[in-house]
């Protein structure tokens, strides 16, 4: 016997929808004998069940936030010589050190060895070719020992960009176990009595992670910051605390594939808000209350 100590996500989501699974059923019900009204039955639960768990996979915006944009199936001959190197465009603006950490964050997250496992992209070496200089990475693979020598121009960047041999792209799956870790501890953050004063290293952790995945700027919404960020009279860690809670928060709606990701951020941010003024009544909160109202 399965003893259930919680409901899940996907059991919320499974009553959520009971309405409309009783009427299928109800149909189906008085057309259909028993035997073919029970199969019927666990065929449509098993549907129901499945789209449901496909659902908790990260969300095609997130895969566009981590990968290489336009990217392709495999090529053989893409990154495997100096003459035809991947063009990341890192270097294409030095002034702008975030967009340089996001394009290489890019080139790690894109690629990963057939078994799923991360590529150690460590071993680099700068080497002279007709166009400029040129990034050398050795790859090795650490199941198999084989090693992938992948060439990379950080001040080019392609419009397409394909899987060199040996390796494989990110998929969602892949993507989905690894960053389970950070998704729990955003959980845990956000039902914390008092995160502000006991969970701020964990946040801290999250929003670094997030930061040199997928980069802070994807998922800094203006519209939803604005007045928090520059109000003039709120204390200054609360405004940071509340920052990264909206940073979190839609990092994890889009890992989660929940839709609005914006306003699910935003409901997180004012849920935290609530909670530090219950906690901290001393500390200055301006014009937070109203505007996040």
């Amino acid at each position: 016997m399965i003893k259930v100590t919680k409901v899940t996500h996907i059991t919320k989501m499974l009553f959520q929808q009971k309405n409309k699974l009783f009427i299928e059923i109800s149909y189906f019900k008085h057309h259909l004998n028993k035997n073919a009204f029970m199969k019927t039955c666990y065929t449509l639960i098993f549907c129901l069940i499945a789209s449901l768990t496909k659902a908790q996979l990260p969300s095609d915006t997130l895969m566009t936030y981590v990968t290489f944009e336009n990217l392709k199936g495999p090529d053989d001959g893409y990154g495997a010589s100096i003459n035809r190197p991947i063009g990341t465009g890192a270097f294409k603006n030095l002034a702008d050190r975030s967009y340089l950490s996001m394009r290489m964050a890019k080139l790690e997250n894109s690629y990963r060895w057939p078994d799923g496992s991360r590529v150690d992209f460590t071993k680099r070496k700068s080497e002279h070719s007709a166009t400029g200089i040129v990034d050398r990475y050795t790859l090795i693979n650490p199941a198999l020992k084989d090693t992938i020598f992948l060439f990379v121009d950080p001040y080019k960047l392609d419009t397409e960009f394909f899987v060199p041999k040996g390796l494989t792209a990110l998929n969602k799956e892949v993507l989905a176990k690894e960053i389970a870790p950070q998704l729990k501890a955003i959980d845990d953050i956000n039902t914390a009595k008092d995160a502000f004063g006991n969970r701020q290293d964990s946040l801290n952790k999250v929003a670094n992670y997030i930061a040199s995945h997928a980069g802070l700027v994807n998922f800094v919404d203006r519209e939803n910051l604005a007045k928090v960020m520059t109000d003039t009279q709120a204390s200054a860690e609360l405004k940071e605390y509340l920052f990264k809670i909206y940073i979190i928060n839609k990092f994890y709606a889009l890992g989660k594939n929940i839709s609005n990701a914006k306003a699910y951020a935003l409901n997180k941010m004012k849920e935290s808000f609530n909670n530090f003024q219950k906690e901290h009544p001393a500390i200055e909160t301006g014009n937070i209350k109203i505007n996040l109202n």
